[in-house]
């Protein structure tokens, strides 16, 4: 009986090394087939007699180059064991991205940088050996300023004075502004 038991015990033991050497061969042959998709021939015998048997190359699957490229990378994922199986896909596009109301509109560049108003009113003007000297109110304040050719003032340089007017430029932008004289008030 124990001659018996260990012919039993070891049939087992060949059966599920057997087993498992199957499974394990089933398993590799399963990888390459995910991440190489090719097609084999169908075997002889269901052949139809007399019919040659042709492999088709991937390119003339169905599928295409393209579908097997785009199935490589999804092989891939389930071969490491990652990826979702049961992820829903949608084929509508992505919406376009949110943009804040307080962001500026992509399209449209900056104007370009203009010197401010000129914050300088026309009080009068006198004339003092040949030469122009202008009478000048800054903002509200009602002490006049006396500024004569090549003054400068906060962020203005006097270039020209004439019975006309006189020309500024604003220094931070090295721009000409023109001050016209009406008639004194």
């Amino acid at each position: 009986m124990s001659s018996r038991r260990s012919f039993i015990l070891g049939t087992g033991l060949v059966l599920t090394l057997a087993a498992t050497w199957y499974v394990a061969g089933v398993d590799e042959a399963g990888d390459d087939l995910l991440t190489s998709p090719q097609r084999t021939a169908p075997s002889a015998r269901s052949a139809a007699p007399g019919a040659s048997v042709v492999a088709r190359k991937p390119a003339e699957t169905s599928i295409g180059r393209a579908g097997a490229q785009r199935e490589a990378p999804q092989a891939e994922r389930m071969s490491r064991g990652g990826g979702d199986l049961f992820a829903t896909q949608s084929w509508q596009p992505p919406p376009p991205p949110l943009r804040s109301s307080t962001a500026p509109p992509l399209a449209t560049p900056a104007p370009p940088l203009r010197a401010p108003e000129l914050p300088y009113r026309y009080l009068g003007r006198m004339e003092e050996d040949g030469r122009v000297i202008a009478f000048l109110a800054e903002g509200a304040q009602l002490r006049p300023r006396v500024v004569r050719q090549g003054d400068l003032l906060p962020n203005y340089r006097v270039d020209e004075i004439t019975s006309l007017g006189m020309r500024l430029t604003y220094l931070p932008l090295n721009e000409t502004q023109r001050l016209l004289f009406g008639t004194t008030p």
